[in-house]
């Protein structure tokens, strides 16, 4: 794809319509290595707290966790929760791409997902404007479809296992959450875009546009 044009008040041409960028959100290169500090240090404190609440709601309920050490080894377990992590890394970006299709309307090809070796990251990217409101949905979904629900079943069932796998995958939300507290005060009737990712790395941030047809 092209290099989308992020100068206020231009007209961009999409497949799904023609689009008025009314904000640039892209974060400035000088600023990106504080920006990545954030979301690192964002994603840490979102496993404390969500490990820590668990444990105290299980206090409440439970007398003890159950470890199930019986049956697993600790190494085999950590093993373990590497692989389910990288396996929902791959769930956590198709509920993305669902939820574009979902409540905005995207076509598959409309879709582009892949991996970015040089940071460490997997994405799934809409090639045209999300509705922001569409586009908060999508943030949320890997949380709302995954991530709540662990944490309510290792609750109710007092498994220290799946606390500390809950707590580690919404962990991995952190971006999402970033990216919703941006959104906050966006009005619904603006889209938001991100450019795709070139081999340079990715960009942080998003343009927002005013459809005018």
């Amino acid at each position: 794809m092209e290099k989308i044009s992020r100068e206020i008040g231009d007209i961009v041409e999409f497949s799904n319509g023609r689009y008025q960028v009314v904000e640039d959100n892209i974060v400035p290169d000088k600023k990106r290595n504080n920006v990545l500090l954030l979301l690192n240090g964002l994603a840490i404190v979102l496993m404390f707290v969500t490990g820590s609440l668990m444990v105290v709601l299980n206090g409440f309920i439970h007398d003890e966790f159950s470890y199930d050490l019986e049956l697993f080894t600790l190494l085999a377990y950590m093993i373990g929760l590497l692989v389910v992590f990288f396996g929902y890394v791959v769930i956590h970006e198709l509920l993305h791409g669902w939820a574009f299709r979902l409540f905005n309307g995207n076509k598959k090809n409309q879709l582009k997902f892949g991996v970015i070796l040089k940071n460490g990251m997997a994405y799934c990217i809409s090639t045209v404007p999300v509705n922001v409101k569409a586009a908060r949905l999508s943030l949320m979904m890997p949380v709302y479809v995954v991530c709540l629900p662990l944490m309510i079943l290792s609750v109710v069932l007092g498994n220290l296992g799946l606390v500390i796998l809950s707590a580690a995958l919404i962990s991995g939300s952190a971006g999402d959450f970033y990216y919703m507290w941006k959104l906050r005060k966006t009005s619904e009737e603006y889209y938001m875009f991100e450019e795709m990712p070139t081999k340079e790395g990715y960009e942080i941030g998003y343009i927002l546009y005013k459809k005018i047809d």
